[in-house]
This record gives structure tokens, C-alpha cells and sequence, in this order.
């Protein structure tokens, strides 16, 4: 089962410490994800949580790995909320404030993933990250029409905040450059990264289109970083990448 440490914090803005029962570390191989809402009670956002990490939990590689990843949840009362979250004119659609997100790296000791749940919008969004720097995902609930739906958007955008490139052609994919590990200019950079992949593993080739132009190669016809809600998982090439995280 996976590591699950869940905050529940109705003590506003400063996280007070008397809010935090115990010492975090977080100074190994692994990831921290950091739930909050907006604009959603606190019994939907917990079962929204259970929804987005039961499907983490059950994905490869996150399922090989559950004892290196932490996952949390802060509460905020409606008021808390409107003070840390703002909203913003074109992508990301919000604005969060920055010693929010320096009091959770605080607490937690390193840097995380903190995914806003935003109910009341449309918009999903990730920062183009790396593991081992904190950024922020937004999920717009709105867009989905089905739990399954919401939980391959979360793990779409997820993928992007630990460094995964768009896959898709069309919609928002041009706006992130091709590169490593999934998204190709050329053939021949396809080869240098997954070369090793191709011919080895089912479903490993050079296939034209991501990043928002048809030339561009992928790894795979079908990944979460393509169309997830077709697909079943992040594919052999990613799924490779990201089990790098955790050791």
C-alpha cells in the first residue's frame, strides 16, 4: 500500500506547527505531492484525494514504488483559500502565494508536486518540472466527465510536472519545445534516447507527432502524455524514465 501522510490543516495561512503531529523527512529518492481545493467542500476534495491517489497507487511505476512516495492534503477553509489563490488572465489560470508554497517546502524539508483541485474550473495545467523541483498542477474539474477521466488528467499532468513531454498534436501541446525523454525533433535523437527500446519492447517505435507538430517523434501511439483518456498507461519509454525517480 502506499505511503499515504494526510494534513489536515484548518489553522489558515501560517500552518501553524501546533497543526503537524509529528517530524517529516523527506531527504531520499522519491516524490511529495501536496493536494489542496478550491471552490469544493471538504468531503468532495477527500474523495476527489482517494480518487487521484488510488489511480497513482495502481500505475506503473508509481506501484512498484510506494514506499517513496508521500502524499498529503491541507484543508483550507474557504476564506483561506481566497486569500492563497488568485485568478489569472491565460495559463496558469491561477496565482498562488509564495509563502504558501514556502512554508509547505519548509515543512516538508524539499521541494513537491502541489495539485490544486480547482472545481469550479476548466483548465488543466502543469509546469513543465523536473523531480526534484517544486511545482504547481492545476486540475479543472470541469473538463471531466467521468472519475476515470479526472484521474488520467491528474496523471497526465503529473507526468509533465516530473518532465514528460506532450505527446499530443493539436490543442496546447505547441506550447512546450521538443525534447528528452519523449518528444523528438528528429529521428536520429529518437534513436540516441529510446533507440535501445526499439525492437526490444512491444510498442517501442518513432512515431510522427507531439509536441504540437505532426514532424516531431514519440515513443509510443498511445501514452497518458498523448491522449489519456484512450490510453492505459504512460508507456515503456516513460515508465522507464520515471522509475529513474526513485532510485
Amino acid at each position: 500500500m502506499m505511503k499515504k501522510i494526510i494534513l489536515s490543516l484548518f489553522c489558515g495561512l501560517c500552518l501553524a506547527p501546533a497543526c503537524w503531529a509529528y517530524t517529516i523527512e523527506n531527504n531520499g529518492p522519491g516524490i511529495s505531492v501536496v493536494f489542496c481545493a478550491l471552490h469544493e467542500d471538504k468531503e468532495t476534495f477527500l474523495k476527489d484525494v482517494h480518487v487521484l491517489t488510488s489511480k497513482l497507487g495502481a500505475t506503473p511505476p508509481f506501484s512498484a514504488f510506494p514506499h517513496d512516495i508521500a502524499l498529503y492534503h491541507i484543508v483550507l477553509l474557504p476564506e483561506e483559500a481566497a486569500r492563497i489563490f488568485k485568478e489569472a488572465p491565460g495559463i496558469p489560470p491561477l496565482q498562488v502565494r509564495r509563502d504558501f508554497l514556502q512554508t509547505i517546502a519548509v515543512r516538508l524539508k524539499g521541494p513537491y508536486k502541489l495539485v490544486i483541485i480547482d472545481a469550479s474550473g476548466g483548465t488543466s495545467t502543469a509546469e513543465l518540472s523536473d523531480p526534484h523541483t517544486t511545482s504547481l498542477i492545476i486540475l479543472g474539474k470541469g473538463r471531466y466527465t467521468t472519475a476515470d477521466s479526472f484521474a488520467k488528467g491528474f496523471l497526465h499532468e503529473l507526468g509533465h510536472s516530473l518532465g514528460l513531454r506532450d505527446e499530443g498534436v493539436s490543442g496546447t501541446a505547441g506550447l512546450a519545445p521538443p525534447g528528452p525523454p519523449n518528444c523528438a525533433a528528429t529521428e536520429e535523437e529518437a534513436k540516441a534516447w529510446w533507440g535501445d527500446l526499439e525492437g526490444n519492447v512491444a510498442r517501442v517505435g518513432y512515431i510522427h507527432g507531439c509536441g504540437g507538430n505532426k514532424n516531431y517523434i514519440r515513443p509510443t501511439i498511445a501514452s497518458f502524455m498523448n491522449d489519456p483518456d484512450k490510453a492505459g498507461d504512460y508507456g515503456p519509454v516513460n515508465t522507464r524514465y520515471l522509475s529513474r525517480i526513485f532510485q
